[in-house]
């Protein structure tokens, strides 16, 4: 095989009938090949689609150092104006890239999980983000409630959360930031008044640059990775994740913590 050039796995291999133990390996060999071609097959379109994320701002950042080559002597106006554009579109891959190394950082760990007072946890944070948006932030947070988790990872995901509600909410409406205890599980809810998600786009969301609505891509700041991290972070932190509607508008996003008896 020459170097650079990635080997096929083959889709199945045909399985005889007879002896039952050969057809029960075959089978459990047939299942792996599916596995590992999936896999691969995610690896190449996670590398295709950053890529194309990449190039964007890279082709932008050198179409404005080529104009400011061509006309900044003659039109120094055009100077400001586009140092401005290759600031944004740096900062722009800056945040592209370090999102990528969360999710390479994220695919590789293994935690050691330690008892949390989420309540406390939680509340702090809020309390703390509140002033960095100009929507009212509202918490309902029970108290003494703690879980099993890596309480950096869980700041990182709130944060991460909030932060999508700040994008794409009203600035009139509130977000709601709660914390409650059922007798089947811990529940951390982050509900926004934004336009919403559709049902059949629900799952798609937490896939790695899916974004919901392409055409608003241009208007609203993010590369399409946030919650694919997100979902990463709390699946390592024992938890699991859903969104459903929010009423009259909007999304909320759980987390769920199982009890555990």
């Amino acid at each position: 095989m020459q170097p650079g050039i990635l080997r096929t796995i083959p889709t199945v291999i045909d399985v005889p009938a007879s002896p039952r133990e050969i057809n029960d390996l075959g089978q459990a060999f047939n299942e792996l090949l599916v596995t590992q071609n999936q896999r691969l097959q995610h690896e190449r379109q996670f590398i295709s689609d950053a890529s194309h994320e990449l190039r964007t701002p890279i082709a932008a950042i050198r179409g404005n150092l080529s104009l400011i080559r061509r006309r900044g002597d003659a039109h120094p106006e055009v100077i400001p104006e586009s140092l401005q554009f290759i600031d944004e579109e740096s900062l722009r891959m800056q945040h592209l890239i370090e999102n990528l190394l969360h999710l390479s950082r994220a695919d590789r760990a293994k935690l050691v999980l330690t008892n949390q007072d989420l309540s406390h946890l939680i509340l702090t944070l809020g309390e703390h983000y509140q002033p960095s948006i100009d929507q009212p932030l509202e918490l309902a947070i029970e108290s003494d409630i703690h879980v099993q988790g890596n309480a950096e990872m869980i700041q990182q995901i709130v944060v991460a959360l909030l932060d999508n509600a700040h994008k794409y909410s009203p600035h009139d409406q509130p977000i709601r930031l709660s914390l409650q205890q059922t007798s089947q599980a811990v529940e951390l809810a982050v509900a926004d008044h934004g336009e919403g998600i559709p049902d059949d786009q629900k799952q798609a969301v937490f896939q790695r640059f899916y974004r919901v609505d392409q055409s608003r891509s241009q208007t609203i700041e993010g590369s399409g990775l946030g919650l694919a991290i997100v979902r990463q972070l709390v699946t390592l932190n024992q938890a699991t994740i859903k969104i459903t509607n929010n009423q009259p508008t909007g999304s909320i996003f759980t987390i769920s913590w199982p009890i555990t008896k």
